[in-house]
């Protein structure tokens, strides 16, 4: 059963993201149960403000933080608009770090990089003895996190299964080409910025380059906010390690007319 707690495993820090929000229960009743269940684990909440239902923002915070956790860590992301429903259960493995989440788009990012395996763990809705039909992050993401956390493995829980067979939507992976990419907004900051599925460093050397929207408006490539005058967009290396088209003190979701999901297409002279 996953409510027993093995006696002794070194614990593994935990990291949340949900479109959960704060004003309920239920961020707590999580950390309820894996404080109960594995409390040598400190739990990081990354954020609980995704968008409701929001998978690609959910897919961005969680592949965008996990590098800044230990090597070891569990992360746990539950957008579960399918809860209840027969879509399954899965536990990432990305060469140490663990990953939580329902087969829904949410490892799509995750899933790119590195040296990755994927198991299907939907059968720990049977291991716990009491499961909702519409709070899994609570009765079975959380459990699942707090067995992995205090040295379970998931080989254990679960057949492993092609990562080709995980759902992959198509703003998983930019489509670059020579002198173009058609690309997706992730995420749609504070500030305006549009952080693309466009990863740091897949266009090499972008210094003297300029690029040109569908929508006729011409990007510079630079490498800080200061570098653009006040209300001028352009293109950069975002620290969240993906590019972000942004304007100087300004609103480049608002100027382009962009929101999370969008596609857009960058053409350039190579």
């Amino acid at each position: 059963m996953l409510s027993v707690r093995k006696k002794g495993a070194a614990s593994r820090a935990i990291g949340l993201i949900s479109d959960f929000g704060l004003s309920d229960p239920y961020v707590g009743q999580m950390h309820a149960v894996l404080s109960r269940l594995a409390p040598g684990s400190r739990v990081v909440d990354i954020s609980h403000g995704v968008q409701p239902f929001n998978i690609t923002q959910g897919a961005f915070f969680l592949a965008s933080s996990a590098p800044h956790f230990t090597r070891d860590a569990v992360l746990l992301a539950v957008v579960d608009p399918g809860v209840g429903s027969n879509r399954r259960i899965i536990v990432l493995r990305r060469d140490e770090q663990l990953f939580v989440a329902p087969d829904n788009g949410l490892l799509g990012l995750v899933a790119e990089y590195g040296d990755v395996c994927a198991y299907d763990l939907s059968s720990a809705e049977n291991a716990v003895a009491e499961v909702s039909h519409t709070f899994h992050g609570r009765d079975v993401f959380s459990p699942v996190a707090a067995w992995l956390a205090c040295g379970g493995g998931p080989e254990n829980m679960g057949p492993q299964i092609p990562v080709s067979d995980l759902v992959r939507p198509a703003w998983s992976h930019a489509d670059v080409g020579r002198g173009c990419a058609r690309v997706h907004v992730l995420h749609v900051d504070h500030f305006g910025n549009c952080v693309l599925n466009l990863r740091v460093g897949e266009l090499g050397p972008l210094e003297g380059l300029r690029l040109r929207t569908p929508l006729g408006r011409e990007l510079r490539a630079v490498n800080t906010y200061s570098e653009l005058p006040q209300g001028t967009p352009g293109l950069l290396e975002g620290s969240q390690g993906f590019f972000e088209v942004a304007v100087n003190r300004g609103s480049a979701a608002r100027d382009f007319g962009l929101a999370i999901g969008d596609e857009l297409e960058l053409e350039w002279t190579p």
